[in-house]
């Protein structure tokens, strides 16, 4: 998408605290944020993760161009499911031995996304660069995701200016030539992105065997990811997998596993439901 004046006044929501800071309310609020951010005052943000917003995310033309061509191919993808299932429902009628096209599965995950924790308390990206290099069959290191994706003590960036983000460089350079795209969300996605996230969703993992890289803002008394405390937290997880085609996500936490002092009770693999997740995405977004 291009993002314009009015484009960014969307995506950002009318936040003045979106580029790093805690989100703050507007009066349009769906109900499963909106009194968790009516904040008077920035709450604490737990851990140093800060996923920072460089000025206003922006498309480049290549970009636009990019997911464009991939959001044809996921339409090709599902009206080819559609044809799966009407022929297969028919066969199933008939008495004819035809064999019916297979329809994608309506539950997979990519197992070779292995969960790892996080070995610095602000290294969320580089373990989901980490975890999901794996698909492609890489092997790297923390040390070096992170460097790729120029990590520092805030954490690793959600945008860094001029059409630069930093987990689409770095998942692309591991991903054996396939085309990583970002997308960003409003503050409150709407519902056609939820929708548009499962799609993709299905067809990245079920067609392409790739993950996808999230970036969630946790606001206090607002949803969270699994295990997760009740505050304000800024995190990127390892999106591998889904259920009940597409109506529920799964995903890898770097957090189980660290040294973080709420990590016991975060679950390594994780299922939640994909409208949740994607609010939780909303005012950052997720790479596919």
């Amino acid at each position: 998408m291009q993002l314009g004046v009015a484009g960014a006044a969307v995506l950002l929501g009318a936040q003045p605290a979106f580029a790093g800071g805690p989100p703050t309310s507007t009066a349009a609020a769906d109900s499963g944020r909106s009194t968790a951010r009516a904040l008077a005052a920035a709450p604490a943000v737990s851990g140093p993760e800060r996923s920072l917003v460089v000025g206003t995310p922006m498309l480049t033309a290549q970009q636009r161009a990019s997911i464009a061509a991939k959001d044809a191919a996921v339409a090709r993808v599902l009206a080819g499911q559609r044809t799966a299932k009407g022929a297969r429902s028919a066969a199933s009628s008939s008495s004819s031995k035809a064999e019916a096209p297979a329809a994608l599965p309506v539950h997979r995950s990519i197992k070779a996304v292995k969960q790892k924790a996080q070995t610095r308390s602000y290294w969320c990206g580089p373990a989901t660069l980490q975890m999901l290099a794996m698909a492609s069959g890489a092997t790297i290191s923390q040390s070096t995701a992170a460097s790729r994706l120029k990590t520092t003590s805030n954490g690793t960036n959600w945008y860094a200016g001029s059409g630069n983000y930093p987990m689409e460089r770095a998942l692309e350079r591991y991903s054996g030539g396939f085309d990583y795209t970002p997308q960003n969300l409003a503050y409150t996605p709407s519902k056609k992105d939820v929708q548009t996230f499962r799609d993709r969703l299905k067809a990245d993992v079920a067609v392409q065997q790739r993950g996808i890289a999230g970036n969630a803002v946790e606001v206090r008394n607002g949803p969270h990811l699994n295990g997760h405390p009740n505050r304000t937290i800024y995190h990127w997880v390892a999106v591998r997998g889904y259920d009940d085609d597409g109506a529920t996500t799964r995903y890898a936490d770097s957090v189980a596993g660290s040294s973080i002092s709420w990590a016991a009770p975060v679950p390594r693999y994780n299922e939640i439901d994909t409208a949740k997740i994607v609010m939780i995405f909303g005012a950052r977004g997720y790479v596919w």
